[in-house]
């Protein structure tokens, strides 16, 4: 037989599943044309684009090329993938300056990214620049994957 303070242990956890289970899924928001829906999802889609770009950063391919749509990945295998990033460019920094929405499933994110190149007639000299790019994500089976401009 169960103490009274067992059943009371169970009484609780069984009205705490109640209400949690009452709550609406505000952490698992359905894409709408909403202000929330595009608020929800404004850190989750900077934090993976700054992520993909500091494996690029890092020269890990592999790991900025999971962050590709499963679609493209069917198509343009990883040795593919790795041709496309040959280290012309010494990337040195990234970071998202904005976030716009096209359709609730489909962002354009603007990455400024600071980069060095060896500029001919610079006498070897690396030049640090910076440069706005504008990329597409698309948030599909719950995530957002970038995919090729």
């Amino acid at each position: 037989m169960l103490s009274v303070s067992s059943r009371r242990s169970f009484v609780v956890a069984g009205l705490a599943f109640a209400m949690l289970s009452a709550l609406p899924g505000c952490a698992t928001l359905e894409p709408e044309e909403s202000e929330k829906w595009r608020e929800s999802q404004r850190s989750v889609l900077k934090a993976r684009a700054e992520a993909r770009w500091g494996a690029l950063i890092k020269g890990d391919i592999e790991n900025a090329y999971m962050y590709t749509t499963p679609e493209y990945r069917a198509v343009v295998n990883l040795q593919q993938y790795k041709g496309k990033y040959g280290r012309v460019l010494d990337w040195r920094g990234a970071r998202v300056v904005d976030i716009s929405y096209d359709v609730p499933t489909v962002a354009t994110v603007s990455v400024e990214v600071t980069y060095r190149v060896d500029l001919p007639g610079a006498g070897g000299k690396l030049i640090e620049t910076q440069k706005a790019i504008s990329e597409k994500w698309m948030y599909k089976n719950r995530e957002w994957w970038y995919t090729s401009n």
